[in-house]
């Protein structure tokens, strides 16, 4: 039940009547009667109805942006939940020997790593690796760095402590708290990113809201929860399994279901490898592919889309850990000699690596189940509307009508349908709009007004200049 604040002026009212009607020759409205208890009294009753409303708010996590902070702690920790004081930083660091190995060398989950103390604060930062990784000797050559002259291997790490205090420079972890006999140095090659801040109550309720509705991790709502409470660099997850058409891999993966997410850490890295010939794709180490920085032969710096294509999002593994994403040189344009080594630096996204190697250990394990995290692309969207105003400036009711559709729109979740009903319904409330008349509502590429579909594994986006918003 939804409860609504009764102002004093209404509780005076009623007061008013009630008096009345015991006495009609009493002046409630003028003299003491409404100064010494009618005011006051419907004061008070005042202060008490904004109480059960905010209480009401509070137990509903309605307009939860306007609730006091210790109060929705308090809510959640019945569900024995507490807020996220921030993130853990996400990097990869790089572990080096001056000489090819002889044998195969592990580095292990969990292996502590740190930064030099810090002289002054006599402090340091500590990570651990969050995915065990293996130089093996009989591919030594695919390690070797022609730029250190160093064999080197790339492996994810986490900082063992959250919040944004915990960015560091490049090159400063540098310290392994527990040696690893094989290799003689560990570096990070780039500065971390900025660590998330403190949960705010809107992300604080989503996650309480899974509390409520499962716990288990071979449920829907039980596994969107546990990645909710232990990543918070995940905004979004739709999971897809069973008989559902979107399922790619039911045929290849017995129990598969494929946890679509929202959320990326995006980390560079550098690849040597052997050019075999112009139709042979080259795939990189680490998937899924974000993005190509540049490739070299060590003469050339080769353009993409003029001397090779990117190789992304193919195939029933794309967007995962186990994608094959890549590059392909071009027959028309520049390309290496067979047997050149070209020096390959990208972005790719490390959470999925994260992901798939967290849920796989066995106390995650669910029986029966084949996951394998996903990243989710967004579904890209135009929207060119016919704006009639019927009250305040025109120039800010239309700004007021751009940040609306923009904000709902990129608001939406993963799998939630783009309605023209919808924005008609956000836009209405807006102070000064009449009617919305729309001239087209459709993906990237196409035309037409539509209602929009938007697959699980995508969420609608609205970028930059792909909003119009004209006056009539």
């Amino acid at each position: 039940m939804t409860l609504k604040t009764i102002t004093a002026q209404e509780f005076s009212k009623d007061l008013r009547e009630a008096i009345n009607e015991r006495d009609p020759s009493l002046d409630t409205a003028i003299g003491p009667i409404n100064n010494l208890f009618v005011t006051p009294f419907a004061r008070v009753c005042e202060r008490q109805s904004n109480r059960a409303v905010y209480l009401s708010n509070l137990s509903s996590l309605k307009y939860v942006d306007k609730l006091r902070v210790a109060d929705v702690d308090d809510l959640v920790y019945n569900e024995g939940m507490v807020r996220w004081s921030g993130s853990q930083i996400i990097t990869t660091v790089t572990f080096a020997r001056s000489q090819p190995p002889v044998s195969d060398i592990l580095v292990p989950l969990n292996t502590p790593l740190a930064t030099k103390t810090d002289p002054q604060t006599g402090q340091s930062v500590i990570f651990r690796t969050v995915e065990a990784k293996t130089m093996y000797a009989s591919a030594a050559s695919s390690y070797y760095n022609v730029d250190t002259g160093q064999y080197e291997l790339t492996v994810a790490v986490a900082s063992v402590t959250t919040g944004d205090g915990n960015s560091v420079g490049a090159n400063t972890i540098v310290v392994m708290r527990r040696p690893i006999p094989g290799f003689e140095s560990v570096f990070n090659v780039e500065a971390t990113s900025v660590g998330k801040g403190v949960e705010t109550n809107v992300e604080l309720a989503e996650r309480y809201l899974l509390h409520v509705k499962g716990s288990q991790l071979a449920t829907p709502a039980g596994a969107a929860r546990s990645l909710r409470d232990n990543f918070n660099s995940v905004e979004d997850e739709y999971l897809v399994y069973g008989k559902d058409e979107a399922l790619e891999r039911e045929r290849e993966d017995a129990g598969a279901v494929d946890v679509w997410v929202k959320g990326a850490n995006i980390l560079s890295a550098t690849y040597t490898q052997v050019f075999q010939g112009l139709y042979v794709p080259i795939v990189v180490v680490n998937q899924p592919l974000s993005s190509i920085i540049d490739i070299t032969d060590g003469t050339t710096h080769f353009v993409q889309g003029t001397d090779y294509e990117v190789i992304q999002g193919e195939g029933i593994y794309a967007w995962s850990n186990r994608a094959s994403d890549g590059i392909r040189f071009l027959p028309t344009g520049s390309y290496p000699v067979v047997g050149a080594s070209l020096t390959i630096t990208y972005k790719y996204n490390a959470l999925m690596g994260v992901l798939n190697a967290y849920y796989t250990q066995p106390e995650y394990y669910v029986m029966g189940e084949n996951k394998l995290y996903r990243w989710s692309q967004p579904a890209n969207i135009l929207i060119d509307v016919s704006l009639k105003i019927n009250a305040g400036n025109p120039d800010t009711v239309a700004k007021n009508v751009r940040t609306a559709i923009t904000k709902y729109v990129n608001g939406l979740n993963l799998g939630q349908n783009v309605e023209e009903f919808d924005i008609d319904r956000t836009v209405g409330q807006l102070y000064g709009v009449d009617n919305l008349v729309w001239n087209q509502l459709s993906f990237e590429g196409e035309t037409g007004v539509s209602d929009l579909v938007i697959e699980p594994k995508s969420y609608a986006f609205l970028p930059v200049g792909s909003l119009n918003v004209s006056l009539l």
